[in-house]
């Protein structure tokens, strides 16, 4: 219990994908989704920030997380309209995230500023157990995106 007698964390579970389950962390220094295997035995807290780089992972792989090949957004675009408010949503001072489990294939995670969404599947989770945080560090560094030039509206 904290100083307000509130518990110093809070966890909703969200359920399983394969042999991962997956749950909403709330802690006094933010909110985490944790991977836990079902064996108990390895777990992870992601932060919203390293779940919006997840959604780069198609376009920006790193070696440390392999991802299954295949049109991956046109998935994510067809899971986001299965799930949309049903999702729960992450957010910290750097990032906004919706995830939600799809069926028992998948974790969709949505970037809500950025408009990129990726269902990761059980292997992909379970790949997750595995990394460091310095493995995600690729997918948080956007400097070498392009960003597409907004149209000036004087100019016409």
């Amino acid at each position: 219990m904290d100083a307000y007698g509130r518990p110093w964390r809070e966890e909703r579970p969200l359920g399983s994908v394969g042999r991962v389950h997956v749950s909403r962390y709330q802690t006094p220094t933010g909110v985490r989704l944790r991977l836990v295997a079902a064996d108990g035995g390895r777990e992870a807290f992601l932060d919203p920030l390293e779940l919006e780089g997840l959604t780069r992972v198609r376009y920006k792989p790193v070696p440390a997380l392999p991802v299954a090949t295949g049109d991956g957004a046109e998935q994510a675009a067809e899971a986001w309209k299965s799930v949309g408010e049903g999702s729960e949503r992450l957010q910290n001072e750097f990032a906004l995230v919706a995830v939600a489990l799809v069926g028992s294939e998948g974790l969709l995670v949505r970037d809500m500023n950025g408009g990129l969404a990726v269902v990761l599947g059980p292997q992909e989770l379970e790949a997750l157990l595995h990394v460091r945080h310095m493995d995600l560090a690729p997918l948080v560094d956007t400097s070498d995106m392009v960003a597409l030039p907004e149209p000036d509206l004087d100019e016409e």
